[in-house]
């Protein structure tokens, strides 16, 4: 399943996302289910972003899961580089656990980040409300959830998660950052993914 790696060269700014945001509309448009996408922590949230407001504009929904930032901090980033929310939705696994605002009506607030199987069942929800005959779930970040699950478990999550989208034929991105990524974390992404995109230095 696993394709070459897709390295992406660093520069500055609109580079990196542009170099990124290539790789992730071709591994859209070769059939990939499952893509990892690493970026480093100085570029992590501007690419991120503009990888959600590229697919946003052209026409595909989405479901944003967020284990680390509150899906406000998210969506005001968004708002900011006027990204089109009107069809993304979102499950937040942290704002429950840090008193963060659970009002917003687009979003599932999960209890815990220990309730991974709450993720499957709350993506499968919000997919019904999504407009858009197709439609992609970004994974932000993997890396918040080996905060709070042990390897065993985190790898089985993240088989099913995998397993699962692809019958569901449903573009999904697991995002990471490459400094807090431990290579036994990288080693089964790119076993379980169907393509790792990330940056490289040179």
């Amino acid at each position: 399943q696993y394709r070459a790696v897709a390295q992406v060269g660093t520069g500055h700014g609109a580079g990196i996302h542009m170099n990124v945001l290539k790789q992730v509309v071709a591994s859209i448009k070769e059939g990939d289910a499952l893509t990892t996408v690493s970026l480093n922590s100085d570029n992590y949230r501007p690419t991120s972003t503009e990888i959600v407001k590229h697919l946003l504009s052209k026409k595909l929904g989405g479901i944003y899961i967020t284990t680390t930032r509150p899906s406000a901090s998210i969506i005001a980033d968004l708002e900011k580089i006027k990204a089109d929310l009107g069809d993304l939705y979102f499950v937040d696994m942290i704002s429950l656990t840090v008193g963060g605002e659970t009002e917003d009506p687009r979003t599932m607030f999960i209890e815990s980040p220990t309730m991974l199987e709450s993720v499957l069942l709350n993506i499968g929800l919000l997919e019904r409300r999504i407009k858009a005959k197709r439609h992609f779930v970004m994974f932000d970040s993997v890396n918040g959830l080996t905060i709070y699950s042990e390897s065993r478990v985190l790898k089985e999550f993240i088989n099913v998660l995998a397993n699962t989208m692809r019958l569901r034929k449903t573009y999904t991105m697991m995002l990471t950052v490459e400094e807090q990524t431990s290579d036994d974390l990288a080693s089964m992404l790119k076993t379980l993914t169907d393509r790792y995109i990330e940056n490289t230095d040179g």
